[in-house]
């Protein structure tokens, strides 16, 4: 279904958005440096030449250090870290995340949920944008229509009585950083358009 849904009108789905998890269980770093090398996880692209798209390389030479010493920032990445409890940060292709205390932390269980729901509909409103950029009226089986991208972005933008503060700013953060808010309202019209 979900194949038939993404790959629209007998198209194959390609793959344009893969949102990355990394999750460190130990490392040698200090407070200060355990963040700069979660930065970099959560933003790995730093790290590599694309001169070449279909053979994409490792930099050569002593990039990762110097980013690494030079406490490498990005104003793109969210931390949604709590200090003593995790440490964790949204880029736009990665999530990193650390438990400094696993029995208060994020369980790897709750990221990955919240990566593949993020993940799944940045794909299926990049496949409604596709078909409107192609000049194509998109349709949808009624159960995957407006209502359904509507109740999606409530489920991702609204938070829960019961949601921890971690898992809300956790959500926010990769949300936030993927732009998938502004392309499910995008899709909701276009759908709810479609259909009027």
């Amino acid at each position: 279904m979900t194949r038939d849904l993404l790959g629209g009108r007998g198209r194959q789905p390609a793959a344009e958005y893969v949102l990355s998890l990394y999750w460190l269980h130990a490392g040698p770093w200090t407070e200060p440096e355990l963040h700069t090398a979660l930065r970099l996880l959560s933003t790995p692209s730093v790290l590599v030449d694309r001169t070449v798209p279909e053979d994409v390389q490792a930099l050569e030479g002593p990039v990762e250090q110097a980013l690494f010493t030079s406490g490498f920032d990005h104003p793109d990445v969210v931390s949604f870290g709590v200090r003593g409890v995790s440490a964790g940060y949204a880029g736009w292709s990665g999530v990193a995340y650390h438990a400094l205390s696993p029995e208060r932390a994020l369980g790897v269980e709750e990221i990955v949920a919240c990566e593949l729901t993020v993940q799944s509909l940045w794909c299926y409103s990049r496949q409604i944008q596709q078909l409107i950029e192609n000049g194509e009226d998109p349709s949808m089986p009624q159960q995957y229509g407006w209502r359904f991208l509507r109740a999606a972005y409530s489920r991702l933008t609204t938070a829960r009585p019961r949601e921890t503060a971690q898992h809300c700013l956790m959500r926010e953060a990769v949300v936030k950083t993927s732009g998938l808010a502004g392309r499910l309202r995008a899709a909701q019209e276009a759908l709810r358009e479609s259909i009027g």
